[in-house]
């Protein structure tokens, strides 16, 4: 397999060894998607693992090849003359290398075929000078329902044998193995095994497939159609599919490795398309514990914000399957725009308009494949998408508000965390947010730059205008003394801090405060204690509002957001005086605490400006300063959701705040480009890289999110969310490959030392003054500058 890049892998090196299938290259089942990994196997343990448990149908499955050479069995890692290494890898592909005696070598290679099969090919090389006799024996085990599952032992009609795994939920594996017999030594634990000759200075290869359907004879029958197809023609497929995906050296080793594995799990993150959705999506997580589950977490749609990291990613290695992940948001648009958040291959929906970033992410998608057509396609549901997001204004001042916390894609922040007992809890529809301006502002700049491309006078005359609005709104939102962006009122457009007027009050209680608020505000109400079941009760408060007019509200224990024991309402009134709260009905075993809004507080969605593209420089400067604070948001592994001298930071997002998001640095980053401070975004590129690459070398596998200054992974472990941020690498680094023709390089270089990246069989050299490209046709160039160039092979 000389067309992929060779390595020599240790187990102490960063890698993640999944095997799903690649939906470029095969079928996939979004209902029963078999996922295994790899585990080569270090000191007595078993090497050459190949394990899974099905989705969760089972506690563990295994495989392991055993060796019987020259009287001794080869079975544990430190039993090999030179235990295995990992020497390439792909999507749905890993190789490996090890000896089994002085003069005898083994390749393992591993191909993860559909979703319901996996295949192993052994080649063993003599390099002696006589033939020697190897046996392989295949030992399998089954965990389920905390026992072992016995194995049985299926003879088929060409005189060989097929292990079955017996039942695992609703599906009857079996695995069959060329020239391969059964042995039943213990009789508990039949075997499968292939005795065989290898002569000298050649090589014998045997194949290995597992197949899991419903019924055990399908699975022998689909391992047997897979045992006999053509796997040479399969592998110059990995081979060719490779060679889309950018192979980045960096002049250390680490770096590459974690670079490629997140590529790696990229590609392995996407699946077919269904009935539901017209094109190929993404999951969030696919790791052995999942794939049959669909209701999981990573399984339930395409959320945005990890279409956008995905969708940006995979746009220069399969521009086609970038542009379905929008037009996938497009097939479910309802007639009046509205599009759903979360659209999944089992129809599912999230039930919440989608954020506005589909127009960026298509805009951005575009510099990469540069597809008219697509443009065309989607321009005008966009424009639509964007034109009902404008509706969600209530007071109709210009500016937006957010549907539900949920919409925002972190439900962590101090201000508006409903669920936890630390944040204020503050109900966001009825707040004017800096972060949905920005989105907003960003889509307006990108329909009109598509507009502009397709000719699309009017529309891009009339988009303007509503740029103007929004930056005019956004506006409203800074303070030069503070030189940050606040949070304000929907109502009054104020940004009141918060104080305690009850704490720790009866639940049965009236009471009569009489307090003067101001500036005017509304009250957060948190009611605590009893059991799991929700009280029913009412609420009366009585006052005055910011104009001075006598207002109350009488509202039912449904209006609350209940968690964990503890329910929180947000008054649907400002006062500038409240004079008394009324519980009616609900018991003194509840607690009461009552205090007004806090929306003083920074976290990340207050930074998000600096990602519109539309900033004023004075504005986008002093925001820069803002976010590269080291005691606030700039910390040892990026940008993090939360400042770090809030009394509610947790660099561990658990008891508070906190953590770094590769979605939100990316935006973070994207912005710190856009307003001229490349330094400070390669800055952080390096730093949640450097932090992912110890984390894979030490765990072997990304995770959702990052702790802000340890060295630790946290959320979900194989979080395709939690990958390197490529898309934001890639423009750090400033080079668009388009084609083996066409490549695009530009922007200030600030990583310090060249970097080569070589795709569709191209090759270029970035460096401090001047960058080289080398076509497959073997012309070559070198340029230099800051400005973006595009550069033509021009010869035949």
């Amino acid at each position: 397999m000389s067309g992929l890049q060779r390595w020599q892998i240790n187990h102490n090196e960063p890698y993640c060894l999944t095997l799903a299938a690649d939906a470029r290259l095969g079928s996939t089942d979004y209902y029963d998607d078999q996922i295994w990994e790899v585990g080569p196997g270090e000191g007595d343990a078993a090497a050459l693992t190949l394990r899974t448990r099905y989705g969760g149908r089972a506690g563990f499955v295994s495989l392991v090849p055993m060796w019987v050479f020259d009287g001794r069995a080869i079975y544990q890692a430190n039993a090999y003359t030179k235990a295995p290494i990992l020497t390439r890898f792909a999507p749905g592909y890993l190789q490996f290398e090890a000896t089994l005696a002085a003069h005898l070598g083994l390749r393992a290679e591993y191909r993860a075929l559909e979703s319901h099969a996996v295949g192993i090919n052994f080649t063993i090389a003599n390099a002696g000078q006589e033939a020697v006799q190897v046996k392989l024996e295949v030992i399998g085990f089954v965990g389920l329902d905390g026992n072992e599952q016995k194995l049985l032992v299926i003879p088929h009609d060409d005189g060989q044998h097929a292990l079955s795994f017996g039942n695992i939920g609703d599906i009857q594996p079996a695995v069959v193995l060329s020239h391969g017999s059964a042995i039943h030594t213990p009789p508990s634990r039949p075997k499968l095994v292939a005795t065989f000759a290898v002569p000298a200075g050649s090589k014998t290869e045997l194949k290995l497939v597992h197949a899991g359907t419903s019924q055990v004879t399908r699975s022998i029958q689909l391992a047997k159609q897979w045992l006999s197809a053509d796997w040479k023609e399969a592998v110059q497929r990995i081979e060719a599919t490779s060679s889309t995906i950018p192979q980045i050296e960096t002049g250390d080793k680490a770096t590459d490795l974690t670079l490629a594995f997140a590529y790696r799990e990229l590609i392995q993150g996407f699946l077919k398309p269904t009935s539901h959705l017209p094109h190929t999506s993404v999951v969030a997580t696919r790791t052995i514990e999942q794939g049959h589950n669909i209701h999981a977490r990573g399984w339930s749609g395409q959320a945005a914000t990890l279409t956008y990291l995905a969708g940006l990613a995979v746009a220069p290695i399969d521009g086609q399957v970038a542009q379905g992940l929008v037009r996938n948001f497009i097939a479910v648009q309802e007639t009046d725009g509205w599009i759903d958040s979360k659209p999944g291959l089992n129809g599912q929906k999230q039930g919440e308009l989608c954020p506005p970033l589909l127009a960026r992410l298509a805009w951005s998608i575009f510099q990469y494949t540069e597809d008219d057509a697509f443009l065309k396609d989607v321009f005008k549901p966009l424009l639509k998408f964007f034109q009902r997001w404008l509706t969600h204004d209530q007071d109709g001042d210009g500016l937006p508000e957010w549907q539900t916390e949920a919409q925002t894609g972190y439900t962590f922040t101090p201000t508006f965390a409903t669920w936890q007992a630390w944040s204020v809890g503050v109900d966001i529809r009825l707040i004017e947010s800096p972060d949905l301006l920005a989105y907003l502002l960003s889509e307006a700049v990108s329909l009109k730059a598509m507009a502009y491309y397709l000719r699309e006078t009017d529309r891009e005359q009339e988009i303007d205008h509503v740029i103007n609005k929004l930056q005019s709104g956004l506006q409203t939102l800074w303070s030069d003394s503070e030189g940050r962006y606040f949070y304000r009122d929907r109502d009054n457009h104020l940004t009141p801090q918060g104080r305690t007027l009850i704490e720790d009050g009866r639940g049965q209680e009236s009471f009569i405060l009489a307090e003067k608020l101001d500036p005017p505000n509304r009250l957060i109400i948190r009611v605590a204690g009893g059991v799991n079941l929700l009280p029913k009760f009412r609420i009366k408060l009585s006052g005055f509002d910011h104009s001075g007019q006598a207002v109350s509200e009488d509202f039912g224990s449904e209006g609350f957001v209940w968690a964990g024991g503890r329910g929180v309402f947000t008054s649907q009134r400002v006062y500038s005086q409240i004079d008394t709260v009324h519980f009616d009905g609900l018991s003194r075993v509840y607690r009461v605490d009552i205090r007004t809004a806090e929306l003083t507080k920074l976290d990340i969605h207050t930074l998000i400006p600096i990602w519109s593209t539309a900033l004023p420089k004075n504005i986008a400067d002093q925001l820069v300063k803002v976010i590269t604070d080291p005691e606030r948001f700039w910390r040892a592994n990026g940008v993090s959701m939360n400042p770090a001298d809030d009394a509610n930071y947790d660099s561990a997002n658990a008891s508070g705040s906190g953590g770094v998001w590769p979605y939100w640095l990316t935006l973070i980053g994207e912005g710190l480009i856009e307003t001229g401070h490349m330094q400070q975004a390669a800055e952080l590129v390096k730093r949640i890289l450097s932090a992912q690459t110890q984390i894979l070398g030490q765990q072997k596998h990304f995770n959702e999110f990052y702790d802000s200054d340890a060295v630790s992974g946290l959320g979900e472990t194989g979080h395709l969310a939690g990958i390197v941020p490529l898309h934001l690498f890639m423009r750090v680094i400033g080079v668009r490959i388009i084609s083996k023709r066409k490549v695009w390089v530009g922007g200030e270089y600030c990583w310090g030392k060249p970097i080569t990246i070589r795709q569709h069989g191209v090759s270029v050299v970035r460096a401090d003054n001047q960058t080289q490209i080398t076509f497959p046709s073997g012309f070559q160039t070198t340029v230099s500058g800051n400005d973006w160039q595009e550069i033509i092979d021009t010869h035949d």
